[in-house]
Order: C-alpha cells, then sequence, then structure tokens
C-alpha cells in the first residue's frame, strides 16, 4: 500500500491489536475493535478528501484496493461480535454453529461470483465503472452507508470488495473457532496475540485470511 495510506494502515493494525490484548472480555474486546476501525476508516476518509486523487487512475486504486482494505475490518467487527455474542448467550452447541456460520463465506462467494471472478483474476475493463466515484449507483448508496458515514467518497463496487475481505476474515476466524473445539489440545492460530506458533498478531492474522 502505498504513503501515505499504508502509515495509516499500519496504525489500524497496532491500534487493533492493542484492543484484542486487553484484559477485558472477548464480547467488548471486539465492540472496541470494531471502533477503533470506525475511526480509522474515518482518518483515511479525511485523508482522501484532504489529498485527491490526482487522477482517474489513482482515484480507481484507492476505491478497489486502499478504502475497502480498511473497511474490511469494520463489517468484519460487525459480523463476529454477533456470533461472539450469539455463542455465549444462546447456542447449546457451539461446534454445529461455528460450521453453520462459515458456509456464509460460500452464499457469499455464490451470490456474487461474477464481479470476485473479475477482481480474483486481476481484471480491470470494468474499473472505471466500478470505482470511480463519477460512476456510482443508488444500489452502492445503499450498502456503502450501512458503514459510511461521508457522502460522495464512495463506488459502485468498493463496498462489495470491502464485504468479500470481511466475509474471508470471518470465514478464517469460524473455521479456527471450529477447529479449537474439534481438536482442544492442539495449537491454533486462532488464538491471537497468544498465538507461539508463527507469532501472528491478531490483525495479522484475520489479514493472513484475506491471501488464501
Amino acid at each position: 500500500m502505498k504513503s501515505p495510506y499504508s502509515k495509516l494502515f499500519k496504525e489500524l493494525l497496532k491500534e487493533i491489536d492493542h484492543c484484542m490484548g486487553a484484559d477485558i472480555p472477548q464480547t467488548e474486546r471486539f465492540q472496541n475493535g470494531f471502533w477503533t476501525s470506525v475511526k480509522w476508516i474515518k482518518n483515511l476518509k479525511e485523508l482522501a478528501l484532504m489529498n485527491g486523487f490526482g487522477s482517474e487512475s489513482g482515484e480507481i486504486e484507492f476505491f478497489r484496493d486502499i478504502k475497502p482494505r480498511f473497511a474490511c475490518f469494520t463489517e468484519f467487527f460487525v459480523i463476529a461480535s454477533e456470533a461472539i455474542w450469539f455463542v455465549n448467550n444462546k447456542v447449546e452447541c457451539a461446534s454445529i454453529f461455528w460450521k453453520e456460520e462459515m458456509e456464509k463465506y460460500s452464499r457469499f462467494r455464490n451470490r456474487y461470483y461474477f464481479f470476485i471472478d473479475y477482481y480474483e483474476t486481476g481484471k480491470h475493463n470494468y474499473d472505471k465503472e466500478y470505482f470511480l466515484r463519477a460512476t456510482a449507483d443508488a444500489f452502492s448508496d445503499i450498502h456503502s452507508r450501512m458503514l459510511d458515514d461521508t457522502p460522495g467518497l464512495r463506488s459502485s463496487k468498493d463496498w462489495l470488495v470491502r464485504s468479500w475481505l470481511a466475509h474471508k476474515m470471518y470465514f478464517g476466524f469460524a473455521k479456527d473457532k471450529l477447529d479449537e473445539i474439534l481438536n482442544p489440545t492442539k495449537e491454533r492460530l486462532a488464538k491471537g496475540n497468544n498465538n507461539k506458533s508463527k507469532e501472528l498478531s491478531f490483525s495479522e492474522l484475520l489479514y493472513s485470511y484475506t491471501k488464501r
């Protein structure tokens, strides 16, 4: 990620790890992770509005690659916080719950297969339609407003990249939760800051899921 956004991204990851390392209940840690993500996406937007994009290619890069990598953490924490609360208060069989939660990603991929294939295979022929503010549509406005609060700083598909990345994170998170239950004596990566085998921080672990 190019400067100056790379510095903001590192600060976002650092603060998420601080939240997740706090000695408080897990539900509160995830709520704090959400508000931290909200803060840093706001900082990102302020920087983008202040600096501008300089060109169409710069604007496309921002909405295709930069903004979604900040905003995906916000959506992940929304999904994960609800799941953690539910599994702690309502679920009798946690293994069945996490197995069902893993299926959310496959349903998401099936629903948006055309776009995900376009993005994953590195195509760019529809980038002007998908990632310029001038071509943003009403449907994207609905999805952007779910997590965004800055009118005019959106494109037709940056919300979909954000959601795709968040679902990939959540799939990996749910898979590790299920593995912890099925293999309770096996050291798992999902232990966040307590992970010893790879020494990945929680944010690094989440980010690694988006690369799979």
